[in-house]
């Protein structure tokens, strides 16, 4: 039983840390992508200053938009960040992975020491 018992305080500690991993992964998250809006709203302003208005860019909303998403795959600096944002993204969804795992072993050595116990 003591065993069982101070593996499943381990398994608790690991997990408390997974779970922190995933609050930190969040709040980077959400500040990553509060980067990119105001990246992108910076390379449309700067692209709609240079041809002298929305309208001087395009006719229509959609054909903006259009011309928007080609204008911010060429950008460079709003690749990069796009990319940190994914890989944050991609972190943040195995940590929550993690946590989820951690969660089910720890399930599954608390009902083993019921089992034990009752025994």
């Amino acid at each position: 039983m003591r065993p069982l018992y101070e593996a499943s305080i381990a398994a608790t500690e690991e997990l408390q840390e997974a779970r922190l991993r995933v609050v930190r992964l969040s709040a980077e998250l959400s500040r990553v992508e509060h980067d990119l809006r105001l990246l992108r709203a910076r390379v449309e302003r700067r692209l709609v200053r240079k041809v002298g208005g929305e309208k001087a860019l395009a006719p229509t909303v959609e054909d903006r938009a259009r011309i928007f998403t080609l204008a911010l795959a060429a950008d460079p600096e709003y690749e990069a960040e796009r990319k940190h944002r994914d890989e944050i993204a991609l972190e943040l969804e195995e940590a929550k992975a993690e946590v989820a795992a951690l969660r089910d072993r720890l399930d599954v050595m608390l009902a083993a020491m019921r089992v034990v116990e009752s025994d």
